[in-house]
């Protein structure tokens, strides 16, 4: 089990900050499986960085539970 949290427009378009999702995978697994679910959100999503843990990791990095993992869309300010 694996805690996601969801920030910026994730948050607003999924209308939730958080949800535990059962999951043991890398996270480009993890990132196909959350764009199969949400659909409407693959061109956010395809973009995300994610941080495990407070770390930010690449697609290859393996969860096996346990993990908190942070889903940060691409911002923009000025």
């Amino acid at each position: 089990m694996i805690r996601l949290l969801y920030f910026a427009i994730l948050r607003e378009k999924l209308g939730k900050q958080e949800e535990m999702l059962e999951f043991s995978g890398s996270v480009g697994e993890l990132r196909r499986l959350l764009i199969e679910r949400e659909p409407h959100l693959a061109d956010v999503l395809k973009v995300c960085l994610f941080a495990v843990n407070q770390e930010y990791v690449g697609e290859d990095f393996i969860l096996k539970g346990g993990e908190t993992v942070a889903v940060i869309p691409p911002v923009s300010g000025g």
